[in-house]
């Protein structure tokens, strides 16, 4: 008898559970697994502050769900909005249909908490989504671009203030992009930097509470040497048009108001009927599965669970890590069901440390037991975390993208490796030396051929008809990546003399897509990641159906 298992949202965990049951029950026909989200694609939700900040690009933290589960052939991707569980007769109501499940994983994620805040949603900017971050994108933009031509003092400044409110991970990773980003809009708008003001707005007598209180001195040290406003014990009264309150302090005049003090669960849960508790995180017992439903196989996780480990007095942090530890205990716990022999598996506070960025070059780890790492290394680290995640979804594909998107097509230098990566140079210069190379291969073909004897591969005759294809390749700009790699294995088996060692270091410079300029690679590899993508993954879509 066939078993349907439902997934709604396509968060860390959703994802992350989908591929491990997917997984499980491959060899399993009967069993389908439906993933639901509102969109097309994933979004790496701890990334959308560099979008708003423009070190990335949006579709840079947009993964397209097709070509993540594209080997997952027993996963049904639908493109729709969640609006209602029906536990009894055990259906996901959604806008655009219904979809019956055996097993359901409520994992709709997060959406920011204002706690009743006036004025945040009239006057204030989240981050929580990709709109949110274009949102606030081109308001930065534009806001500063005002402010650079503003001739009134007091009207000026107020237009180059920036306020975050809330000095959690999303908070803090914020203002370190806005450090980043502060000194490419004063070039751009020809500002002195320190016309653009940074004010960090906490609540709390302390920031950055989850890490430890040396590391987060380091952090705070860090933010005032780039000149970072700090304001702890300010709580944010009231959100105005163009400016801030604060109880019992002097309002901040601003007219951007980025808010990340809290999260909440997606509004949508709110209607399922679970129980929930602080921040309106659904309730679930030690095995994630919903309070008062675990007879129905309905499991949360990622940002809806209030998943507490047994015996702990509050609930693990809502981020991405703890999201995938949940998502495997869910997945399991599923299969179980799904199998029928409910060996459940509890779920465990398994925390391995945080690793936060400030910006692209600076950093803090808290990890290996409390070990703590600072500076670049740390960045190198979280970006490590990044990917993976990547890994353990099998996305060998995105994972090469995250690393081209985070380290080599970046503008302006914002990468942990600065420039050195991440300059778009021209590879029309390159094209001289290409056709020289291709040109001395041919040749040392057409002598190896004849016998008379060639000058950089000596006593292998039989290489005579590689050489010449390979030169060929080369000089035409045709497979020129591919052609170079076989010089360079040519090297290590038949060429291995200090006279041709060169033939090395050319061949790994004319690897940087040479052939693109004034080659056939023009037209060939554009059409090659055409045909071929469509054959792995199929043809991307706004909107999936059953």
């Amino acid at each position: 008898m066939s078993k349907n298992i439902v997934v709604i949202g396509a968060g860390f965990a959703g994802v992350y559970a989908t591929k491990r049951l997917a997984k499980q029950f491959k060899s399993n026909s009967d069993v389908k697994i439906t993933l639901i989200d509102r969109h097309s694609y994933f979004t790496y939700m701890t990334r959308l502050h560099e979008v708003a900040t423009k070190r990335v690009d949006p579709d840079s933290i947009q993964y397209d769900l097709q070509r993540i589960f594209h080997k997952q052939k027993n996963v049904q991707l639908v493109t729709d909005t969640v609006t209602q569980v029906d536990k009894d007769r055990k259906e996901v109501i959604a806008e655009h249909g219904t979809y019956p499940f055996d097993s359901l994983l409520i994992s709709l994620g997060g959406e920011p908490n204002d706690f009743g805040t006036p004025g945040v949603k009239e006057n204030g900017f989240t981050l929580w989504s990709m709109e949110d971050a274009l949102r606030l994108r081109a308001h930065i933009s534009e806001i500063i671009r005002q402010g650079a031509i503003e001739r009134d003092p007091t009207k000026r400044q107020s237009l180059l203030t920036l306020v975050v409110c809330g000095s959690g991970f999303t908070g803090a990773e914020t203002v370190g992009e806005l450090i980043d980003y502060r000194k490419v809009l004063a070039r751009e708008n020809k500002l002195d930097p320190n016309e653009i003001k940074i004010v960090l707005v906490e609540a709390a007598p302390a920031i950055i509470k989850m890490l430890d209180r040396t590391n987060a001195a380091h952090a705070e040290a860090y933010f005032k040497k780039n000149n970072i406003d700090i304001r702890p014990s300010s709580m944010i009264t009231k959100v105005n048009a163009d400016s801030v309150d604060i109880k019992d302090q002097d309002s901040i005049s601003t007219h951007t108001l980025i808010w990340t003090a809290g999260v909440k669960t997606n509004h949508i849960a709110d209607d399922f009927g679970i129980d929930a508790g602080r921040g309106g995180r659904l309730i679930t017992n030690q095995y994630l599965q919903a309070k008062g439903f675990e007879d129905k196989s309905i499991y949360v996780a990622g940002d809806d669970a209030n998943a507490t480990e047994q015996g702990a007095e509050r609930a693990v942090p809502q981020t991405a890590q703890e999201a995938e530890n949940e998502a495997k205990v869910v997945s399991d716990n599923m299969a179980a069901d799904i199998n029928g022999n409910q060996n459940y598996t509890e779920f465990k506070d398994d925390n391995k440390g945080f690793t936060v960025s400030f910006g692209a070059y600076y950093g803090i780890a808290q990890v290996f037991g409390g070990k703590r790492i600072r500076g670049w290394i740390a960045t190198i680290m979280k970006h490590f975390t990044n990917i993976l995640y990547f890994m353990r979804i099998r996305s060998g594909y995105f994972m090469f993208q995250y690393i081209l998107d985070e380290f080599f097509r970046v503008d302006n230098d914002r990468t942990v490796f600065g420039g050195h990566t991440a300059r778009r140079s021209n590879v029309l210069w390159s094209v001289p030396l290409r056709l020289f190379f291709g040109l001395a291969f041919f040749l040392d073909g057409l002598a190896n051929m004849n016998g008379s004897g060639g000058f950089l591969v000596v006593g292998y005759p039989e290489l005579a008809i590689c050489e010449l294809i390979i030169g060929v390749l080369i000089f035409l700009g045709f497979l020129t990546w591919l052609a170079n790699l076989a010089i360079i294995v040519l090297f290590f088996s038949a060429m291995l003399t200090w006279s041709t060692v060169w033939v090395i270091f050319v061949a790994l410079a004319l690897m940087n897509g040479s052939g693109r300029s004034f080659g056939l690679d023009y037209w060939f590899v554009p059409w090659l990641q055409r045909v071929w993508g469509k054959s792995r993954y199929g043809v991307p879509q706004s909107v999936y159906k059953k």
